[in-house]
């Protein structure tokens, strides 16, 4: 176990083989719609089988937008080895957005191809590769982004609408309002841009004990929408990467982004 929770950072940053060979952040709360409820309790944690906690997340930005659109630090926030377990009132009618904020996790290296293309620098035994003719050596850090959504009430779009990092899921239908024989779209953008066929990972909750395992590969079309059809309901993790160079200023060449939404699909 200790040697998961230490390789945990590194594995994530140079996650670049696949969209699922890494541990995922998220954050789950205790009801999705809490219409008469006054507070609610998240968990957030580092995983690879979704929603069992392995490694607790920590953010340099906790942070919530409310159903007026401005954001508030949670109540209560408290940081465990396996799991970090937030509070919050719910003061307003409407839509909250519960984030981890974009957090920067820990740097490595990777190998910038010719083609552009990134790959890990390190070989199966651990140690450096060094890189071939026409490719460079660059340094990398992970920005990571964990979002749910919660109602009290009636669903709202100002906190649906907000945009948290440079990799952004923008959902089309509410995502409080996702049900089994409608779907669910979102809109997958970079800096505004839509990500055209860009791989994705959709998870189910207790997967493990089903005989579909309840995890599939899902892919963008072509103008960087995503779109989902389910054959069961359940708490459902979304999640994709993409590697990018960093922004001026930033402490590294790139960095390597993650982005995941939590949301439930009703019958």
């Amino acid at each position: 176990m200790r040697l998961k929770f230490a390789v945990l950072g590194a594995v994530t940053c140079l996650a670049g083989a696949g969209v699922a060979s890494a541990h995922t952040s998220y954050i789950k709360p205790q009801a999705f719609d809490l219409t008469h409820g006054k507070q609610v309790t998240l968990m957030s944690s580092f995983t690879e089988d979704f929603s069992n906690p392995e490694v607790g997340v920590k953010s340099q930005d906790w942070h919530y937008v409310a159903p007026n659109g401005v954001r508030y630090p949670y109540d209560n926030v408290v940081e465990l080895k396996q799991v970090t377990i937030l509070e919050s009132g719910l003061a307003q009618d409407g839509t909250y957005r519960f984030t981890t904020g974009e957090r920067l996790g820990r740097k490595g290296k990777m190998i910038r191809a010719a083609d552009g293309s990134y790959k890990s620098a390190r070989g199966e035994d651990g140690t450096e590769i060094t890189p071939a003719a026409g490719e460079a050596m660059v340094t990398s850090q992970t920005a990571t982004v964990a979002d749910v959504y919660v109602s009290k009430g009636a669903p709202t779009r100002e906190a649906v609408d907000a945009r948290i990092g440079r990799l952004v899921f923008a959902p089309v239908e509410h995502p409080n309002e996702i049900y089994l024989d409608e779907g669910f779209s979102v809109d997958v953008l970079f800096d505004g841009v839509p990500l055209v066929d860009q791989k994705m990972t959709l998870s189910r909750e207790g997967g493990a004990y089903a005989s579909d395992k309840g995890e599939k590969d899902v892919v963008t079309d072509a103008n960087g929408r995503l779109t989902l059809s389910f054959d069961q309901p359940g708490v459902y993790l979304l999640m994709t990467r993409h590697q990018a160079e960093a922004p001026q200023g930033a402490d590294t060449d790139i960095q390597s982004y993650t982005t995941s939404l939590t949301f439930e699909v009703t019958r």
